[in-house]
């Protein structure tokens, strides 16, 4: 035991100094060519504009803000194609398990499809074929007056709140917090199997009205887009190249999760849907009460890869110039700043960041589910 660790701390040892060794003479090479290889530069005058911000930006804010104003792009596109593969993958996957023999062909003939489609050849289809092909600015399609679709996007009200927007944040923690703190009680109360509905939207209520009612009395109202010289001004934009980001990911990612999904119920052992039917509960009630829980169990370790290999698929967005970190970062800033060592280094650290954060959220959920079906048993 005493010999391992010596080993480990070896070789930590080892990698700390060869990684010292790379530093000192890429900083010593940098500084022999007069390159500056600070950081300084994230603090001037960025001088360009990006196309969808969620946060305040303009081409007077400096240039680490346009990184933060990149890194939401990211993060909002990856976890809005999470969400939809999670979806349409579940939904293919329980359909290729259906009885109905036309809807299991098609949604195999979906999976055979679309999984051996290349990822970026799907995004092309939808941006230049499909996306491209919406009127122009001028005839735009119009939904009651507020919302506008064309080729440059779909725009529609974004809620502005003139100060205190802090406190919805802080009342949505505590709806959370909340909602997490009513479940277990309710749950440790149950008295019957099919409660858990009723729990969730409860916590879901909570989650989505407490937000919502500070919003209310903090004078929320909502700026409407308005047509202006060079399209149309205000509210929020789906940018065409979000939208295709979205449908081309989510399509090609969804296969890989409905085999995880079909292959993680169909290892549930037939006996568990034999002895809930005999309890008399209802396929529904069997499906969620007792298939879904323990197929849960199994899909958590091959989704986790999934959805790691879904976020690390948006760099893709830079061959369609979405503004994401390597469009904005590694692309715009790179060329005006010109020091690709830092910018190369800030983004691979904050890719493998994130996904380490991603990658310990499930893995800590995993070993929630297994610990508490063991307590169980």
């Amino acid at each position: 035991m005493k010999r391992e660790l010596i080993y480990q701390i070896v070789l930590v040892l080892v990698i700390i100094s060869v990684a010292f060794v790379i530093i000192s003479a890429t900083q010593s090479n940098l500084a022999s060519l007069g390159v500056d290889s600070g950081i300084d530069f994230l603090w001037k005058r960025a001088g360009f504009d990006i196309g969808q911000t969620l946060i305040d930006y303009d081409a007077n804010s400096t240039i680490a803000r346009a990184f933060l104003v990149a890194l939401l792009n990211t993060l909002l596109l990856a976890f809005t194609c999470i969400f939809c593969a999670s979806i349409l993958g579940f939904i293919i996957g329980a359909s290729r398990l259906s009885s109905n023999w036309l809807v299991s062909n098609l949604a195999t003939a979906y999976v055979e499809v679309f999984r051996n489609i290349p990822s970026l050849l799907q995004i092309f289809f939808w941006y230049f074929v499909v996306l491209r092909t919406l009127p122009l600015t001028q005839d735009s399609l119009e939904f009651l007056d507020i919302i506008y679709l064309n080729n440059r996007g779909l725009f529609f009200p974004a809620p502005v709140i003139a100060k205190g927007s802090v406190w919805i944040l802080f009342s949505l923690i505590t709806a959370i917090i909340l909602s997490l703190k009513l479940k277990r009680i309710l749950n440790s109360r149950r008295s019957n199997s099919d409660r858990s509905l009723f729990v969730f939207s409860l916590c879901m209520f909570i989650i989505i009205g407490l937000p919502v009612a500070m919003a209310m009395m903090l004078g929320l109202s909502w700026e409407v887009p308005q047509a202006g010289r060079f399209g149309y001004q205000g509210g929020f934009v789906f940018m065409p190249e979000f939208t295709a980001l979205v449908i081309g990911l989510s399509m090609y990612h969804a296969t890989y999760i409905s085999e995880i999904v079909r292959s993680s119920f169909v290892s549930v052992a037939l006996g568990q849907t034999e002895a809930a039917h005999s309890l008399g509960l209802s396929s529904s009630q069997t499906l969620r009460l007792i298939i879904f829980p323990q197929a849960l169990r199994v899909m958590l370790p091959p989704l986790t890869t999934v959805y790691l290999n879904l976020f690390k698929g948006t760099s893709l967005a830079a061959a369609i110039a979405y503004p994401e970190v390597i469009s904005v970062f590694v692309g715009t800033v790179n060329n005006l700043v010109g020091q690709p060592v830092i910018i190369m280094s800030l983004t691979l650290l904050v890719y493998a960041l994130i996904s380490l954060c991603i990658a310990l959220f499930l893995n800590w959920y995993n070993k929630r589910l297994d610990i508490k079906s063991g307590a169980q048993l």
